[in-house]
C-alpha cells in the first residue's frame, strides 16, 4: 500500500500557499483601502475561519442531501461501519443526495465530524462488492485525513477570483489615482486565482490516486472499483444535463468529475486493450456504445483543468496493481 506521507507533505504545502496568496490579496486590497495591520490580519482570520465553517454548510445546501436514520439503507450502514473501523476512523454520519447521476463523496471540517454522502443513482447501478470498493476510497480519504484540506482550500481560489473581479470592474470607477492601482491588484488576484486553481487541482488528483490505492489494497479487488468507475464515468456521460448542472463546489469530494466524462469515454476508447486486461469480462466495445448513445460527445472541459486524473489512467493504475498482488500472492513477478 501507498505511504501517505508524500501526500501529507504536499498536503501543508498546498495549503501553505494557498492561505499565503489569499492572504497577500485580502492585505493589498485593504492596504488601499486605508486599514492597518491589525484590522487586515482580523479581516484575513474571519475569512479563513468561515472559509473552514461555511465549507461543508455550502456543500451540503447545493447537493440538497438528506441524512439518513440507522433504520434506512441498512446494507450501506453496515459496509460504512465496517470499513470504518478497519481504517481506525470515527463512523462519518451518511447522507443521501437525491440525484441519479451516480457518484459519492466524503466532506467535513474534521475527519471525526465528517459526512459521507452517496447518490441514490449510485445505489441503483452498481453491486456490493463495486459498492463496497467505492465506500472503501471515500473512507480512505478520511484515512489520509485529506477531506479536511480539500474542506480548507476548496473555496479559496472562488474567493480571490470574486475579489479580481470586483476590483476589475469597480477599480475603473474610482478615483484616477486609487483606480489605476486596484485595476492592477485585480490583474494579480485572476493570475493568483489561476495558479490557486492549478495547484488546488494537482492535489485534488494526487488525493484520489491514493484513495484508490488504499480501496484496491484494503478489498483485495481492484478490479471492483475499476468496473465501478466506468459505470460511473459512462452514466455521467449519457446524463450530459444532469453532470452539467451538480454542484461545481462538490466536484473536487466526488469519486469521479462528472464534467470531464465525455473526454474520458474517449481515451478509454483508444485503451481499450490495456483495460481489457484488468476487466477481461467487460465488453468495453459494447459499454462505450451504451455510454455514447444519449451523449453528444465533445469534452466539456480540459483535462489540465480536471479535478480527478482520467478513469483509463485510474483503471491503467488498478490493473498496475492487481498485477502486484498478484505477484505477492504467488511469489512470481508478473509478466
Amino acid at each position: 500500500m501507498a505511504d501517505p506521507s508524500d501526500l501529507h507533505l504536499r498536503m501543508y504545502l498546498t495549503i501553505g500557499v494557498v492561505f499565503a496568496i489569499a492572504f497577500a490579496i485580502i492585505y493589498m486590497v485593504m492596504v488601499y483601502l486605508g486599514f492597518g495591520i491589525g484590522p487586515i490580519i482580523a479581516i484575513a482570520l474571519v475569512f479563513f475561519l468561515l472559509q473552514w465553517y461555511a465549507g461543508p454548510m455550502i456543500l451540503q445546501w447545493t447537493s440538497h442531501m438528506r441524512y439518513i436514520g440507522a433504520d434506512e439503507y441498512p446494507k450501506l450502514h453496515t459496509l460504512v461501519e465496517e470499513l470504518a473501523k478497519g481504517a481506525g476512523v470515527k463512523v462519518p454520519r451518511i447522507a443521501i443526495v437525491p440525484r441519479q447521476d451516480p457518484n459519492a463523496f466524503v466532506f467535513g471540517r474534521t475527519v471525526g465530524t465528517s459526512t459521507l454522502a452517496v447518490h441514490e443513482g449510485l445505489l441503483g447501478m452498481v453491486n456490493d462488492d463495486e459498492l463496497r470498493a467505492v465506500l472503501a476510497h471515500e473512507i480512505g480519504h478520511l484515512k489520509h485525513s485529506d477531506v479536511v484540506a480539500m474542506t480548507l482550500i476548496s473555496f479559496l481560489p472562488l474567493l480571490v477570483y470574486m475579489i479580481a473581479q470586483n476590483l476589475m470592474w469597480g477599480g475603473r470607477g474610482s478615483n484616477k489615482n486609487n483606480g489605476g492601482a486596484l485595476v492592477l491588484i485585480g490583474i494579480g488576484a485572476f493570475v493568483a486565482y489561476f495558479f490557486l486553481q492549478f495547484v488546488t487541482l494537482m492535489l485534488s488528483k494526487m488525493r484520489e490516486t491514493y484513495a484508490d490505492d488504499y480501496s484496491a489494497h484494503y478489498t483485495g479487488r481492484p478490479e471492483d472499483l475499476a468496473t465501478s468507475l466506468l459505470k460511473i464515468t459512462g452514466n455521467n456521460y449519457t446524463s450530459g444535463s444532469q453532470s452539467a448542472a451538480a454542484p461545481t463546489a462538490a466536484r473536487a469530494f466526488c469519486i469521479v468529475d462528472p464534467i470531464s466524462s465525455n473526454k474520458d469515454i474517449k481515451q478509454i476508447a483508444e485503451h481499450m486493450d490495456e483495460i481489457k486486461a484488468l476487466l477481461p469480462g467487460i465488453d468495453i466495445n459494447r459499454f462505450i456504445a451504451d455510454a455514447q448513445k444519449s451523449g453528444k460527445g465533445g469534452a466539456r472541459i480540459f483535462g489540465a483543468v480536471s479535478t480527478h486524473p482520467s478513469t483509463y489512467q485510474r483503471i491503467l493504475y488498478l490493473a498496475k496493481l492487481k498485477k502486484n498482488m498478484t505477484w505477492n500472492s504467488v511469489g512470481k513477478k508478473p509478466k
